[in-house]
């Protein structure tokens, strides 16, 4: 009587190398967001917007605030689709729907404003 045959299971290897299809769907995924959110972001600053990074927008209540504009993610507002946003207004402490603002639209008054209040040191205690 001699010993059982040994199995030996195939390796990684021997298998071949390919991805189960779940996974190289994700990938196809993730690419074409990717390139989206790249597209749209050489496509908005061609038009004028300072997307992405600190972004002028108006609130609509007309209120000018400057806020951190990152296009496919969102901290502190919720996405009503590639530009209207849900957010906080720190000129009066509202919520309301903010839309970027072109740099060519806006008056050397309301340049002004935001420069002086971008400038404005904020305390620690002061939220928003």
């Amino acid at each position: 009587m001699g010993s059982p045959p040994c199995t030996v299971l195939p390796s990684f290897e021997e298998k071949g190398s390919s991805m189960s299809p779940g996974v190289v769907v994700a990938i196809a995924v993730l690419a074409v967001v990717g390139v989206a959110v790249v597209t749209l972001n050489v496509v908005l600053r061609r038009k004028g917007y300072s997307i992405p990074g600190q972004t002028v927008v108006r609130c609509s209540g007309g209120h000018l605030f400057q806020t951190t504009w990152i296009e496919g993610g969102s901290l502190k507002a919720v996405r009503l689709g590639p530009l209207p946003r849900y957010q906080h207004c720190p000129v009066v402490k509202h919520w309301a729907i903010v839309h970027p603002v072109k740099q060519e639209d806006l008056t050397d008054e309301e340049r002004r404003a935001l420069t002086s209040e971008a400038d404005r040191p904020r305390s620690s205690r002061e939220r928003w």
